[in-house]
């Protein structure tokens, strides 16, 4: 599989029917990918499973794809698939599959609404399955599930807050914690399910100790009303009652506006992760951590008070170091932390990101990536930083252009930086300028959705820029513009647009800017506050009205964050009247996050009060956050591609074939 693919990015069905790593684990001296390959019909992906190795090896091939759950102790892999099945009842439900080393993958558990996850440790299966509320065995929940699928009832009766995540609705049915042993691998039987009694909330987390005797989990309560907070408790083998390790409201201010979640055990067990997060309101900017937790008494400190960016991903090499994976200057890092005295140290000093990492005999296996290139398969020496390529498990992809810098100083005058994709061109360049979404975020990484490549194929330069709030930058850049969502993002971003046009390469006089989620948000707030500084603006999944959007959003923290300060001075909504360029405005209908309705006020204001024509609405009646079925992301490239070639270059509008 290492064959180099032609230009990908002249045909969109070609970039979007490429090969794609979409995940990575190591556990248990194993190291299982998950590739994802296109259908026939062009309209959704498959995924199978494949040992990641000296020689890669395909593990699974079913036509309906498989995820997976686990890897055993013995070598055996867990995983969820729909394949046929001829002891099933119903061939619409998901089972868990298991693979021994040796032999055919068979089924170890049948249930309604499958199962969430699956650990393996201690010859033990720790699973979280989803059960209907008021069931206590899972016979019940089998009998009340086929009831309600019987006779078509689809009402959820909600009794707190949140209703819904991101894509999809909350209930009837929620997680609970069971466990059981693990099945044989050369017989028939079927695991049975004993459930593990946890705190009262709801189950957002599991973590096990190498030997299964010690679980750690994270739950969520919700108090005053939308307020959501998460703590940590931990079970031992014979105690009835959790202790609380990282309880979810103590202390002073910003103590009680942590969240915690749990990390993973330290491989002797008695030392875990837990992932802090504190924040958010006004003077109280979001912060990201890791806390070592001393099991036997409780006591908490961080891993490293020193470390100044945000942790992404963090695995134990051994009892003592931990590898640590963060945001770096556009870049996303490995990095070697003591545990003891949280000295730390930079490990990869490269371009790339790295993440999905694991501990494999020494080594850290990881898929690395970038800006210009998607994931692919690399072992990392821990003590040199080393990076040695495994064989390829999809193609490598040519690259379109090339790759620069730019930097500028904000009006504060710190400097801000950003990422320049450039065509292969000897004229200068019109510019499309890319806001990451988060807000917390950064262009450090390669994407399918937002990628540069299909627009400096057609010839555009793209500017990905990392204004404040952005991560990778240390923490006093995430404090400058958290409480001024408008604020310091909106000059530091004009600051690296004005950097890039002054360059010879970029013309500087046809630029549009594009944003979605936050960086939507930001494309809504320049329409009404950049006159014609930019020629179109492309809006997608966006902030229109804060107030209501902290009303409405699944995240019910966030209208603590936004209700204060920035509904009443940051809210684009209350500027319709000052756009003065054509928008291209784009929703999914399932994105619960930032709900349709802002698109929809978005739109309604855009056709009554502001002072240009030409607008768009492109709207994905069964897509969420993101656009990601295979020919919804043609159309998304093709739409906003035709909208910028008749706001920019000045083209006649070409509406794309497949809109009809």
């Amino acid at each position: 599989m290492s064959e180099t693919t032609a230009q990908i990015y002249t045909s969109l069905d070609d970039f979007v029917s490429t090969p794609r790593i979409s995940g990575m684990a190591t556990r248990h001296g194993r190291t299982v990918a998950t590739v994802a390959t296109i259908s026939d019909k062009l309209d959704s992906y498959t995924s199978r499973l494949v040992e990641v190795g000296q020689a890669p090896l395909a593990l699974t091939r079913a036509k309906k794809g498989e995820s997976l759950s686990a890897i055993g102790e013995r070598g055996e892999i867990y995983f969820t698939s729909k394949r046929e099945d001829d002891r099933a009842e119903d061939d619409g439900v998901e089972a868990l599959w298991m693979l021994p080393p040796h032999g055919e993958a068979r089924v170890v558990l049948r249930r309604p609404d499958g199962v969430d996850d699956v650990v393996a440790a201690g010859g033990r299966l720790f699973i979280t399955a989803s059960a209907l509320e008021s069931t206590t065995t899972e016979g019940e929940h089998a009998e009340v599930s086929k009831k309600r699928k019987d006779r078509g009832v689809s009402a959820i009766l909600h009794e707190s807050f949140p209703v819904r995540y991101w894509d999809h609705d909350h209930g009837p049915a929620y997680p609970r914690l069971y466990v059981a042993d693990a099945p044989s691998l050369d017989g028939d039987d079927e695991i049975e399910l004993t459930p593990i009694e946890v705190p009262a909330g709801r189950l957002q987390g599991v973590e096990v100790s190498d030997d299964g005797s010690a679980i750690l989990v994270t739950i969520e309560q919700t108090t005053v009303g939308t307020v959501q907070r998460q703590s940590v408790h931990l079970i031992r083998d014979g105690r009835t009652t959790p202790v609380v390790i990282a309880p979810a409201i103590s202390g002073e201010e910003g103590d009680r506006l942590a969240d915690y979640n749990a990390g993973a055990f330290s491989p002797s067990g008695s030392l875990a992760m837990i992932w802090v997060e504190t924040g958010n309101r006004d003077g109280h900017p979001l912060r990201n951590s890791i806390e070592i937790a001393d099991l036997a008494t409780g006591d908490r400190r961080p891993l490293s008070p020193t470390f100044d960016d945000w942790p992404n991903e963090a695995v134990w090499l051994d009892e003592s170091t931990i590898i640590l994976a963060a945001d770096r200057q556009g870049r996303g890092s490995l990095y070697r932390v003591d545990v003891e005295g949280g000295e730390w140290s930079l490990l990869t000093e490269d371009d790339c990101a790295y993440h999905d990492i694991g501990i494999r005999d020494g080594l850290v296996y990881a898929l690395q990536s970038a800006i210009d290139q998607p994931s692919t398969p690399v072992t990392v020496d821990p003590a040199t930083g080393s990076v040695t390529a495994l064989p390829r498990l999809t193609p490598e992809i040519a690259k379109v252009g090339r790759l620069t810098e730019v930097t500028a100083a904000g009006a504060d005058g710190t400097e801000v930086r950003a990422w320049l994709a450039l065509p292969d061109s000897d004229e200068p360049a019109p510019l499309a300028v890319f806001v990451h979404g988060g807000p917390w975020g950064s262009w450090n990484d390669w994407t399918w959705r937002w990628n540069p490549g299909p627009f400096v194929a057609r010839g555009y330069a793209v500017l990905l820029p990392d204004p404040a709030i952005s991560t990778g930058y240390g923490q006093a850049m995430i404090d400058r513009g958290n409480d001024e969502l408008g604020g310091a993002p909106y000059t530091d971003i004009l600051a690296l647009v004005d950097a890039a046009e002054a360059r010879e390469d970029i013309s500087g006089e046809n630029t549009a800017l594009l944003g979605g989620s936050y960086g939507g948000y930001m494309a809504n707030w320049m329409a009404g506050h950049t006159g014609d500084r930019f020629s179109c603006i492309v809006t997608h999944a966006s902030l229109w009205n804060v107030d209501m959007m902290g009303r409405t959003t699944d995240n019910g923290e966030w209208h603590e964050w936004m209700a204060p300060t920035q509904a009443g001075t940051y809210s684009p909504h209350a500027f319709a009247e000052q756009i003065e360029v054509p928008m291209l405005v784009i929703h999914g209908d399932k994105d619960y996050r930032v709900p349709i309705s802002q698109s929809h006020a978005l739109w309604h204001a855009l056709l009554r009060y502001s002072k240009a024509e030409g607008h768009r609405f492109l709207y994905y009646p069964d897509e969420n956050h993101w656009i990601l079925k295979p020919s919804n992301s043609v159309v998304w490239y093709e739409t906003v591609l035709a909208f910028l070639d008749t706001h920019v270059r000045g083209a006649d509008w070409r509406r794309p074939d497949l809109l009809g």
